[in-house]
């Protein structure tokens, strides 16, 4: 062991080790509780700034479920407002209301989110729906007609609890009464919700594996859950404590809480949403909910708190012995201080070389912002020799606009601070000004700066954006053409051909019918000899423009097939719905009034119209559905033009076809 005291080379009396590095360790030591707090600190602030990070993110998505399933409520309680005022309580009475299922289809068809319309009377028959086989059975036990007839008021839109349709399905009901002369409850028309559709909007917002969405009736009863867990359908989530009870029990439309699932038994940050526009006066709301399990959320912080407690044991470990060494190091290291002088010495000289020589911008600078001394090298950027710039204030070379900046930094400076990427501008002695980019610590009382001249390089990237947004232009411009036909500006040949391949492959996925329409302008050669090709190109525009006005949902296709003919692709549309659409085309053509002299037809510009439709299968091609279509086509224009024919429900192509305006 050391003693307390030690003599030196000189025979002079030496403090003990620990008196001579006892503040080193206490420095350590609080350095190193620092660093922890700072950790600890850092991680705890991490923690929250991700929770609140996803309860926002969920809040979001919960919105977005609440805002998409309000306007299919509305779209759902309008349909079912119109099918009240056209079949009221008389007409339940005097048997017209059979003639409604047309009408009940066709808004089943139009509304995706729809699965079912119906009619009942006042005793619970069902007099009306989309689904025929159901006619003539009673429903009165159902928990939707009692609802409305034990409490029946004209103006409220019910909301039933989830049940299973005598089809064998999931679903919930949203009911309108039907009032009679006097305003009793004289039956009531129900639209069936299509889980399929809300299952689709449910898909869409879970953005990371381990998130569910779900939705529930306001009794707690589950409705929806996505992934789907069939099992858990129907089961009633208003339990004590739980965390639907709690959201409902608030009273806030909107919620955010974390806790443990009543249905899963997960850890969860749970965003809840209740559904009930006052517009719609619902009798009872959904409620949305989505949510992450907090064991995945995090999982990557606890990874990362692991590994820094793992840093800063290793950092405790390696500190202290360093530390140790080190002032073993020391003790022989006083023995050599005047060697180390003389090596100073040789170093302070080689650095003063390297002063004189460096291609870099070397500056040393004072406080008050004047040059101390500059090396060679600023001779070459700004023209001026060094001995013209030492002693004078910097900022009479700075460009106005970057004074401010370049008195900030120096203010850093003062206090301490090392300033990193200071960019200025110079002014040359010709006038001019150069970019300068500069890293400067203070020490000493004095400034020590490295610079750099980065004009050219400022230039080369300036240009180099310019030319990469020209280019991102230029392929955006080439991409938006590719699909599109130059004369019409409807999709072109190509676009079709793969959104029909596509549509085909979603079919046999999701068995629903895909409709296909084939347009042919009649009798189009003569127009063209008649009235020339410049009038031809003009009415090719404006019957496409009137095919795109009347094409309908978004998600329809109309496309240019070549020459005057034109194609529509048009997925979910049974045979029933692509015929009227069809017919509502080819009048939308005529009503354009466009002359024809030379056409047998019609004194107008109009369309020959073949169509199909057929639930994909791997028992048939898309190309079959086009040679269908195209054969129902040469039918309508062997009939006479200007008319609509329809494939047969099974194949069975024509072997010729028409050529287009002939």
């Amino acid at each position: 062991m050391l003693s307390s005291t030690q003599t030196d080379d000189a025979g002079m009396a030496a403090p003990s080790p620990w008196r001579l590095f006892r503040n080193e360790w206490l420095l350590l030591a609080g350095a190193l509780l620092l660093i922890c707090g700072l950790t600890a600190y850092n991680l705890y602030e991490k923690h929250q700034t991700l929770e609140k990070r996803e309860r926002e993110r969920l809040a979001g998505q919960a919105q977005v479920i609440h805002d998409s399933l309000t306007r299919q409520f509305d779209s759902v309680n309008r349909a079912l407002l119109n099918v009240r005022d056209e079949w009221p309580a008389s007409r339940l009475q005097d048997g017209s209301v059979a003639s409604a299922v047309p009408r009940l289809k066709a808004f089943v068809d139009a509304m995706p989110g729809v699965r079912g319309m119906f009619i009942l009377d006042a005793t619970g028959t069902l007099r009306a729906a989309n689904f025929t086989q159901l006619i003539g059975l009673n429903f009165s036990d159902r928990v939707y007609f009692q609802a409305v007839a034990k409490q029946p008021r004209v103006d409220t839109l019910y909301l039933s609890p989830p049940f299973r349709t005598s089809l064998d399905v999931w679903a919930v009901n949203l009911v309108r009464m039907i009032p009679g002369p006097r305003g009793e409850f004289a039956g009531l028309v129900a639209a069936t919700l299509d889980p399929e559709e809300f299952k689709l909007i449910l898909r869409s917002v879970n953005y990371a594996p381990d998130v569910w969405s779900a939705l529930a009736h306001a009794n707690g009863q589950l409705f929806l859950m996505e992934p789907g867990r069939p099992e858990k359908l129907g089961a009633d989530l208003a339990q004590p404590g739980s965390l639907f009870t709690r959201h409902m029990e608030q009273g806030k439309p909107a919620s955010v809480m974390s806790g443990r699932v009543y249905l899963t038994g997960e850890s969860r940050i749970l965003a809840q949403h209740t559904i009930q526009p006052a517009e719609l006066r619902l009798d009872q709301p959904m409620v949305v909910a989505i949510g992450r399990e907090r064991q995945v959320l995090f999982a990557p912080w606890r990874a990362e708190a692991l590994a820094r407690g793992g840093l800063l044991g290793l950092l405790i470990f390696s500190t202290a012995s360093g530390l140790f060494l080190l002032q073993r190091r020391k003790l022989k290291a006083q023995r050599q201080v005047r060697q180390a002088q003389e090596a100073l010495r040789e170093k302070t000289a080689e650095l003063q070389h390297y002063f004189d020589f460096a291609l870099n911008l070397l500056c040393i600078a004072d406080f008050d912002g004047r040059f101390v001394k500059l090396n060679p090298a600023w001779e070459s950027v700004l023209g001026y020799p060094p001995r013209e710039l030492e002693g004078k204030a910097f900022l009479g070379f700075v460009h106005p606009d970057d004074r401010g900046r370049t008195l900030a930094a120096l203010e850093q400076l003062r206090h301490g601070h090392k300033v990193v990427g200071l960019s200025n501008r110079y002014r040359h002695r010709a006038g001019t000004y150069r970019d300068i980019e500069w890293q400067a610590v203070p020490h000493g009382g004095l400034i020590f700066a490295e610079a750099r001249d980065v004009t050219q390089e400022r230039l080369d990237q300036q240009s180099l954006i310019a030319l990469n947004a020209q280019l991102e232009s230029q392929s955006q411009t080439l991409r938006s053409l590719a699909f599109l036909d130059g004369l019409t500006g409807v999709a072109n040949r190509r676009r079709f051909d793969e959104s029909l391949q596509t549509e085909w492959r979603q079919g046999l996925r999701n068995p629903t019918a895909l409709g296909l329409l084939l347009l042919d302008v009649d009798y189009f050669k003569l127009y063209n000899d008649h009235y020339g090709h410049q009038a031809g190109d003009a009415c090719l525009q404006l019957v496409a423009n009137a095919l795109r006005q009347h094409i309908g949902r978004p998600h329809d296709l109309l496309a240019r097939y070549g020459g005057e003919e034109f194609v529509c692709l048009l997925p979910g549309t049974d045979r029933e719905g692509v015929q009227a659409k069809a017919e509502e085309l080819r009048q939308a053509v005529m009503a354009l009034g466009l002359p024809h002299e030379r056409s047998p037809v019609a004194r107008v510009v109009t369309v020959s119209i073949g169509f199909a439709s057929w639930i994909p299968t791997d028992h048939a091609t898309p190309e079959q559905l086009l040679l269908a279509a195209d054969a129902a086509l040469y039918e309508a224009k062997n009939a006479g033009r200007n008319r609509v024919r329809g494939a047969p429900t099974s194949l069975a192509p024509a072997s010729d076809h028409v050529p287009p305006g002939g």
